[in-house]
């Protein structure tokens, strides 16, 4: 291969890497003083409880004295109201009709878990868990941090549509050493079931199509539609295990190797043979 060509595949390699991933270099969220909540497109029309992709992310957590803002991007108008479709409204907060592109704002003091619906569209609910200011902070004195950090598993929680009835997902890891994905979970005060479509980019099933579950490192029955796994766990569960036939690490740890090497390469060859990455004029 030329020179000349190599330097241009380099190049290119750059550049398609900037444009095909920028969500793999994207920070991920954990929660905090603020949060934001969209409608989905189109969830005036029943379908989106299926996927729980009604309100994006159906599930905030903030910490307390933390503020929660619901953005209207649907094309018809929606509410934000506490409680739920089968008891009615709890009258913690409540938003009155937002038009398209209107907005709502609550601020929440209290620690606790609030459901919350539109009462326009109630197949359209969602949970806001307000913790106290360290429990965060708790979470990584458990040592779900430190674990990650040793592993190499980076957060996948954009990577998969994923919800639970109990609780509130905290980190997705994939670890490649034993071809696991890890759900770590916390708050699960009461048993509850996972929700979890699978991305195959980052997780391939066994030959006929299935996977395992493990939870407490004990195999667990689960039901599995597709893709999307229902996974019921018992109160206090804090990791459930998803093993398939082979996982790899987030695109944005493999993104980053190839680009290192491109770049240098383009170092390389532009010291050995005078090119100008800058065309003369």
């Amino acid at each position: 291969m030329k020179k000349s060509t190599c330097l241009s595949f380099s190049l290119f390699a750059i550049f398609a890497l900037i444009a095909i991933s920028p969500s793999a270099f994207a920070e991920h969220g954990e929660g905090g003083m603020s949060a934001t909540v969209t409608n989905s497109p189109g969830s005036s029309t029943p379908g989106c409880e299926n996927t729980d992709n009604c309100f994006i992310p159906s599930t905030v957590v903030i910490t307390a004295g933390g503020t929660v803002t619901w953005e209207n991007t649907d094309n018809a108008a929606h509410t934000a109201t506490s409680g739920s479709p089968s008891d009615g409204p709890d009258g913690v907060w409540d938003s009155s009709l937002m038009m398209v592109n209107g907005s709502y704002s609550v601020t929440l003091d209290d620690e606790g878990t609030y459901p919350y619906f539109c009462m326009v569209h109630p197949w359209m609910q969602g949970t806001v868990i307000v913790e106290a200011e360290a429990a965060h902070g708790d979470v990584e004195d458990m040592g779900h941090g430190d674990d990650h950090t040793a592993k190499g598993i980076e957060d996948l929680s954009d990577q998969f549509i994923a919800s639970v009835t109990s609780g509130v997902i905290h980190h997705i890891g994939a670890n490649s050493d034993d071809d696991t994905l890890l759900v770590h979970l916390f708050g699960a005060d009461d048993d509850g079931e996972l929700k979890i479509t699978l991305n195959k980019d980052i997780i391939t099933p066994f030959d006929d199509g299935s996977y395992f579950v493990l939870i407490n490192n004990e195999e667990v029955e689960f039901e599995q539609m597709g893709r999307t796994l229902h996974i019921e766990y018992d109160a206090g569960t804090e990791k459930i295990e998803i093993v398939g036939s082979h996982v790899v690490p987030e695109f944005g740890t493999i993104a980053m190797i190839i680009l290192a090497v491109a770049i240098v390469s383009i170092i390389a060859i532009t010291a050995k043979t005078k090119i100008s990455l800058i065309p003369r004029l």
